[in-house]
């Protein structure tokens, strides 16, 4: 299937509320910078179909988006979708991993699609034909981690823990109620998936991803990108990338940036930001 067929899912949290773990907290500098975000995937021409989802409680004027979008010839669904509360305590890779089971359950143009593309909001993916060649269930980066070999004690047994929603949910409640040492209940660091940017069959993550966020756990280093490592790592049908590609935009993480957009379309993003904000 060739790119430009395949709809773009952009997730955005405009409002982080209390999810820890945030560093680009303001309100008004979210807007502006997923509005950088998505001006460039509007200019990009492989980008002819986008789903703009958003999980937060803030009212914005959509309509402003999708004047934005009709005046590149592209077509635009604005998701208006509820934020859980299960996020402030879990942490933002639960409420990213809740925005796409959501988005997939309400979304015209993902219902009608085989395949789809992730982007964090914010973030632009600049060479989408060298990072995706389709033919596979999925295209995932792939980073590994803890290789040097000194492993933790019971390391064995917390990742076999962490691989369900019953295990995390006691490590959980080993660390929040019977104040077990950190050291003992964290995550083995064994390898990441990075869910800033992938493509996947929407069957095939609807099978393998769809509750993978159900398990995140922040607090005890077990992120999204964990989660989606542990379920995809024995699959059959991927392609894992571990060349780094060139990823543009702000960390809400990090509160960093990579790359710099040209200085029109920052000028663009930031006229929009302020109409879209009541």
């Amino acid at each position: 299937m060739v790119l430009t067929s395949i709809p773009i899912l952009i997730t955005a949290t405009f409002d982080v509320g209390e999810t820890p773990q945030v560093a680009l907290s303001k309100f008004e500098d979210r807007v502006e910078k997923y509005m950088e975000g998505f001006i460039a995937w509007l200019r990009d021409p492989l980008a002819k179909k986008i789903v703009f989802a958003k999980n937060c409680t803030c009212k914005l004027r959509s309509k402003i988006l999708e004047v934005a979008a009709s005046s590149y010839g592209k077509e635009l669904e604005f998701l208006d979708l509820q934020p859980s509360a299960i996020t402030a305590i879990r942490g933002k890779g639960y409420g990213e991993g809740d925005l796409i089971s959501q988005a997939l359950k309400s979304s015209e143009l993902l219902g009608e699609a085989e395949e789809f593309i992730k982007v964090t909001g914010k973030l632009y993916a600049p060479q989408l034909e060298q990072l995706f060649t389709s033919g596979h269930d999925g295209e995932f980066l792939v980073s590994l981690g803890n290789q040097t070999g000194k492993q933790r004690p019971h390391t064995d047994l917390l990742s076999s823990m962490y691989k369900s929603e019953a295990g995390c949910s006691l490590l959980d409640f080993l660390r929040r109620q019977l104040r077990i040492p950190w050291r003992l209940v964290s995550s083995p660091a064994i390898g990441w998936i990075d869910t800033r940017v992938f493509r996947v069959r929407r069957d095939f993550y609807q099978k393998v991803l769809l509750n993978s966020y159900r398990r995140v756990n922040d607090s005890l280093g077990y992120t999204l990108e964990a989660a989606f490592y542990d379920d995809l790592i024995n699959q059959n049908g991927i392609y894992l990338i571990k060349q780094l590609p060139i990823i543009l935009g702000t960390s809400g993480t990090l509160g960093t940036t990579a790359g710099e957009y040209a200085p029109d379309l920052k000028k663009e993003a930031a006229e929009l930001a302020k109409h879209l904000i009541f």
